[in-house]
């Protein structure tokens, strides 16, 4: 299968595989994620999850929480011994795409037939992607006319022009990833998907109005804003968890473990006695805050609707008073997301399923494509 169809089958959603396990697999630029669930009687199951730091992996003592950019091996090493431990017995693999890597834009083109629309989309692409369309997959959806003008559905007025849902990943991305795959041999079937579409699988339930999902990862943070679930804005940033935590090692000239360890003692509390770290953490999340303020300016500008809530994912969001400050700044109601609650597990897993919810958003809704 090329490059170009596993991406596609996996953009649609198309599973060829009658398994009813699947395993999500998120590999960040910090850690790897897993989470495997299985239909039983149309009842979804959490089987096992677990979660491996790149850090160690890296040469030069790495340390949890640093940024990583391993070799194809190494990676295929660390992912085989979180496979391992967490007990992972599925043949079918989903796999996250970084928004890194990948774009997604929305394209208002004019309403022609669909034989047309194929080469009005990839001309109208190449000003949004800084590479040569051959170095990408791409592939596109038309949002449904009355999820863009409103609920009249009485299909009395045609729409003289077209919303069109872009999605571009590079292909080196994917064939690192099929390399990967290759090494490990654990799996009969692997799909990819990028992991917004995942986020969104994972944590939302029966939203109907605006919701803004804003992903809070090592290397950066995510911001999308869906309704309908269609994805309306989507932005990404290079300011993430390591950023802050690599702020406080160097302007209090200590090691990057303590730094991290004193990044989440003290968080975003004013009132912990240590207000120089605090000091440093403020500031390095004021970046990420001016860019939710413009997003969520520019969605309302445009579409003339408030955003309803905000969802938080990602291992930078439970930052002590982050949802706090965020629900505050923005007056948005501000939760985070509780993947696990949408597969049966034991109740004495409650709090801890609960607890960890956001860094396993992607990898639940990864795994819950498959079950769909």
């Amino acid at each position: 299968m090329s490059i170009m169809d596993t991406l596609n089958n996996a953009f649609s959603g198309l599973m060829k595989s009658k398994s009813d396990t699947y395993v999500g697999i998120d590999i960040g630029s910090s850690s790897i994620k897993v989470a495997q669930l299985k239909k039983d009687k149309g009842r979804i199951i959490l089987e096992t999850y677990g979660e491996v730091a790149l850090g160690p992996y890296q040469q030069d003592d790495g340390v949890p929480g640093q940024l990583t950019n391993l070799e194809v091996d190494v990676l295929a090493d660390a992912l085989k011994n979180l496979i391992s431990q967490a007990n992972v017995t599925a043949k079918t693999a989903l796999l996250s795409v970084s928004s890194a890597t990948s774009l997604i834009f929305i394209l208002r083109v004019p309403n022609i037939s669909q034989r047309e629309l194929g080469g009005v989309v990839q001309n109208e692409a190449r000003k949004y992607i800084p590479v040569p369309l051959t170095e990408v997959s791409l592939d596109w959806w038309i949002i449904p006319e009355k999820e863009i003008y409103g609920d009249d559905e009485s299909g009395d007025t045609e729409q003289s022009e077209l919303d069109v849902l872009v999605a571009a990943v590079r292909n080196e991305v994917v064939s690192r990833y099929n390399t990967v795959s290759e090494k490990l041999g654990n799996f009969s079937s692997v799909s990819y998907e990028i992991e917004t579409f995942s986020a969104i699988r994972g944590s939302f339930k029966h939203e109907l109005a605006p919701v803004m999902i804003i992903d809070l990862g090592a290397s950066g943070t995510r911001m999308s804003i869906i309704e309908h679930g269609v994805v309306r804005k989507f932005r990404a940033v290079n300011r993430g968890s390591a950023y802050v935590t690599s702020s406080i090692q160097k302007s209090l000239e200590i090691e990057f473990p303590e730094a991290e360890k004193l990044k989440r003692k003290v968080g975003l509390d004013k009132q912990n006695e240590r207000q120089d770290v605090y000091s440093l953490i403020e500031s390095g999340m004021n970046y990420v805050y001016s860019e939710i303020q413009n997003v969520i300016f520019d969605f309302e500008k445009e579409y003339s609707k408030p955003i309803s809530k905000i969802i938080l994912t990602g291992g930078g969001a439970q930052l002590i008073g982050l949802k706090d400050q965020i629900a505050s700044r923005y007056n948005i109601t501000t939760v985070f997301a509780d993947p696990f609650s949408k597969a049966l597990s034991p109740d004495f897993l409650d709090d801890v399923l609960s607890n960890a919810g956001p860094e396993f958003t992607v990898a639940v809704g990864l795994a819950l494509q498959g079950l769909e």
